[in-house]
């Protein structure tokens, strides 16, 4: 039966501390929850290619090359933006410099779904490798009424070692979806070892 979705929910990124052939990376224990979330939107970039014999498409063959997740949330804390950015963080100074390199890290969030009968459900995606990217800045006067400001940052999407570039799970409970988005980023689950 098919499930709509109605919304996205805790975006989670930690820092990848190691990348082996084969595998998923792992983790920095510390996982940074980036903002309350309002939307998520994945372009992918592919690759093509077409062979043409006898006056006919013989073959066509499509790989995917990279993805830019566009993420907009209430806000971005400055220990957020120095952790996924790479700026410095001195004292509550945060400097943003020509030379920061973003480091590279996983990034998983879940979205809320329905069915026809309206059972809830909860989707859950993880990104093992994508790289942040800020995005831009505005600012506006209080004029007759209030205008919020939200945060914008793009993500570019990276296959990992082992060739994934995306996982994502349906589960039944949120209590399932955000241990499920935790133990992508390397938290071990509740009673387990690691």
């Amino acid at each position: 039966m098919s499930k709509v979705q109605m919304g996205m929910k805790k975006p989670l990124w930690a820092k990848i501390t190691t990348e082996t052939a084969g595998a998923l990376p792992t983790y920095a224990t510390t996982r940074t929850e980036i903002g309350e979330a309002i939307a998520g939107n994945l372009t992918v970039n592919t690759t093509s290619g077409e062979l043409y014999s006898n006056d006919t498409l013989n073959i066509r063959d499509e790989e995917f090359l990279s993805g830019t997740l566009a993420l907009e949330t209430d806000g971005l804390d400055d220990e957020v933006a120095s952790d996924i950015f790479g700026a410095t963080s001195v004292d509550g100074l945060v400097t943003y410099a020509a030379g920061d390199v973003a480091p590279h890290g996983g990034l998983a969030y879940y979205t809320p779904m329905k069915d026809k009968t309206g059972k809830k459900y909860f989707r859950c995606y993880f990104y093992p490798k994508v790289q942040a990217v800020m995005g831009g800045k505005n600012s506006a006067t209080k004029a007759g009424s209030i205008t919020f400001q939200t945060a914008s940052t793009n993500f570019t999407v990276y296959a990992c070692e082992s060739g994934a570039w995306m996982l994502n799970e349906t589960v039944e409970t949120e209590t399932e979806a955000v241990a499920w988005c935790e133990e992508k980023l390397g938290k071990p689950a509740a009673g387990g070892g690691n």
